[in-house]
């Protein structure tokens, strides 16, 4: 009977990472399918935040309310790409993107 329970949670475990990873697909990598793109967006934003909880709440907070003021991207990039629509992911699904995006491009896991 444990056997079984503990079957049953590694399941339901798995389910959810693969909801968040889709979550990520579907409404981050649709836009930004050039992984290069996204390893830009991390570099830029761990030059300028530095730990991984500051770059994640810049992130979100970017991703709620964009502005020219908060981005991390140069004035050309801007110019050429616009500001994005915010989100329209709720907080939770939002964090859950963010954490997927973290985990998959930060720059610690690249060194080694």
């Amino acid at each position: 009977m444990h056997y079984f329970k503990l079957v049953v949670l590694v399941h339901l475990l798995a389910i959810e990472i693969l909801a968040d990873t889709s979550l990520f697909d579907n409404n981050c990598k649709n836009c930004h399918f050039a992984s290069r793109q996204l390893d830009m967006f991390m570099a830029r934003y761990t030059l300028k935040y530095s730990s991984e909880s500051k770059i994640k709440e810049a992130i979100f907070q970017y991703l709620k309310d964009p502005k020219k003021e908060t981005s991390v991207m140069p004035t050309g990039f801007l110019n050429r790409f616009g500001i994005k629509d915010p989100s329209t992911l709720n907080e939770t699904e939002l964090k859950n993107s963010i954490e997927q995006y973290y985990n998959i491009y930060n720059l610690k896991n690249r060194i080694k």
